[in-house]
This record gives C-alpha cells, structure tokens and sequence, in this order.
C-alpha cells in the first residue's frame, strides 16, 4: 500500500514554523527530506493499526513490529481491556489479547490472535535521538476513519528526557495514542503518550523503554501506575457517526456514515445539529464534548435543522466498536498486471 501525494504535501510547511522556531532549508534539503519522508510512510503505514477497546469503549493507534503480529502501543491505550479490535488502514479487522504495560512508561504490547505474517515497521535506537532531530508521527487521529489512510505529520524532537520522555513538535489529537514516531530512517523511536492542548508540545515514550522491558510484557506482566485515566486516552465512549463540516462554524453535517445512530434517525448530509441531550451545540466541539460524557446505549432527544425547517427525533448512541462492525470495508485495489 502506498500513501498518497496529497497527504504528505501540506506537511512541509510545518517544518519551517514548528514550535515557533525558523528553520533554514536549501531546497536541495527539502527535496531530500521530502523524498525521505515519503519512503519513511509508504514502506511503514500498512503496520499502522487503530486499537478500539471493547470491555473499556474507545481507540488508540499501535504499531506492528514483528511478523506474527506483535503490537507495540502506549500502556494506557490496553489499559482496562483483555482483548481489541485490530484495524488495518485498509479496514481489515482482526482481535488481538492485552499482554502485558509499563505504566509509569506508558508502553504495552498485545498480539493479534490469528496467525499470519503481518507487515511490520522496524524498532531504532532512540537513545541516539539529539533535539532537532526531524521525526515523522503516523497514527489514527480521531479513530479510524474508514475515508483515509492515517496521516503523515513532521516535526523535530524539542526534548529528550522530559521525565524520560521524548518531546516532540509534531501535531497529534486524540486517537493517535500508541501511534509511531519514527526517525527518518524508517524506524520506530517513539510512542505517542501524552497529547497536550498545545499542538507545540507532545510526549512520547522512547522506544527503549519498551526493549528494556520486552520480555516482561510479553510474559503478560503490568506495573506502575497508568500517567492518565482511561477516560482521557478515548476518542469517545459513544459515537453518532457524525462528519462535521470544518469550514461550516455551526455543526453542520458534511456527512452522515451509513448505519450509524444518525442514519437510522433520518438525518442527513447538509443537516445542522441544534441540539443534542437537549443542550446546545453551536459547533462540532461541542457535540464531541458531550458525546464524551455519554454511554453506548443511551438514547438522546436530537434537534436538528433541514434548510429552514428545525426537527425533533432521538437517537440511540453506539460505542466506536459497534461501529466499526457496521462500516464497510475499503474496497480491494485491483492488482497491477
């Protein structure tokens, strides 16, 4: 699988700017780093998987780093759960056990059940890492999302051991926990951890962390105490199967997944949500926010506005795992002759 042009072209700006600071590049360097960057995602992303929890609702990312399917992830992303959905960029779905976590590291591993040879990324040395060092984050912000592939972000290593964490300028939001960082060449030094509200500031777990502590994670064994909740690490434990408009301000619709709790209620694409658990909701922010406070199963009044007519129905919300059940998968790219 190969990553589309589009989605490593808007990424070099972030070079120059990132955490505030010029950086200088002849446009020989760009075009070396741009060609480094690209083989770094096309030869790694198909090892990309979003982890969705299913006794603790939510998802994480993960990577796979051995042939029989050994997932490395952040401790906090398996945390709570025994078993999780596994999901391929191209929406292909396995389950893999909860092994074992170093929490006070935030490094776990789990394994995919099924036996097969599973594509892999490759583990650096993250100890030879120097601040200013140029990384690139893959990962599933947001969750899995069934209309792209996990996207390619760069950045530098601003610092190197922030309570044994690497600090990192690369933008990640929620669901890219557990994704890789990987150096540029190829090879995975990083586990995205903590995602702060600064899109400038980003901790990641040093890979060497996890090797110290390999042998006693795949022997099942947990440690420490989790650095965040649960409930922090989620990108919801309830989903509507809403995609916002990001250009609209108010929460209007630019698409309503199909089977999702909104389709069954009849709202549409072009629709603006009102109001949802009968609190406003001027903008999508707010419709997320309150989904978090909510549960799978729970059933919400929904107002909404079609053109000029404003409409009343309920929904009944479904966990992130129901809904990846209902999604269909990509279809297969034809083989090259």
């Amino acid at each position: 699988m190969t990553a589309p042009r589009h989605f490593l072209r808007p990424i070099f700006a972030f070079v120059f700017f990132a955490a505030h600071t010029v950086f200088a590049f002849t446009v020989a360097e760009m075009k070396s780093m741009e060609t480094k960057v690209k083989a770094v995602v096309q030869k790694n992303l198909p090892s990309v998987v979003a982890l969705v929890g299913e006794k603790v609702p939510g998802s994480g990312s993960g990577t796979i780093v051995t042939e029989d399917g050994l997932i490395l992830t952040a401790g906090h992303v398996t945390y709570g759960n025994d078993t999780m959905i596994v999901v391929f960029p191209d929406g292909k779905q396995e389950k893999c056990k909860v092994l074992g976590a170093d929490y006070t590291r935030d490094v776990g591993l789990a394994k995919i059940i099924k036996p097969g040879k599973y594509p892999v990324a490759q583990m650096g040395d993250s100890d030879k890492l120097e601040q200013t060092t140029i990384v690139v984050a893959l990962g599933h912000p947001g969750g899995f999302d069934i209309r792209r592939l996990p996207p390619a972000r760069i950045g530098r290593i601003s610092q190197k051991n922030a309570g044994g964490f690497l600090v990192s300028d690369c933008t990640l939001i929620g669901g890219d926990s557990g994704g890789p960082l990987f150096d540029l060449d190829g090879k995975v030094i990083g586990i995205h951890s903590s995602i702060s509200e600064s899109l400038s500031y980003n901790r990641d777990a040093p890979v060497n962390a996890a090797k110290v502590s390999w042998e006693k994670m795949l022997e099942g064994k947990t440690w420490g105490k989790p650095p965040v909740r649960p409930g922090q690490r989620v990108t919801g434990p309830a989903v509507l199967g809403a995609v916002f408009d990001p250009a609209g301000g108010s929460a209007l619709l630019k698409e309503v997944q199909a089977r999702s709790p909104l389709a069954a209620a009849g709202v549409k694409a072009g629709d603006v949500i009102l109001k949802l658990g009968g609190e406003d909701m001027p903008t999508p922010k707010a419709v997320a926010d309150k989904l978090k406070k909510c549960k799978a199963g729970e059933k919400l009044a929904l107002a909404y506005r079609r053109g000029t007519e404003e409409r009343k129905t309920e929904v009944i919300l479904v966990s992130e795992a129901e809904m990846l059940k209902r999604m269909e998968p990509l279809p297969t790219p034809p083989k090259k002759p």
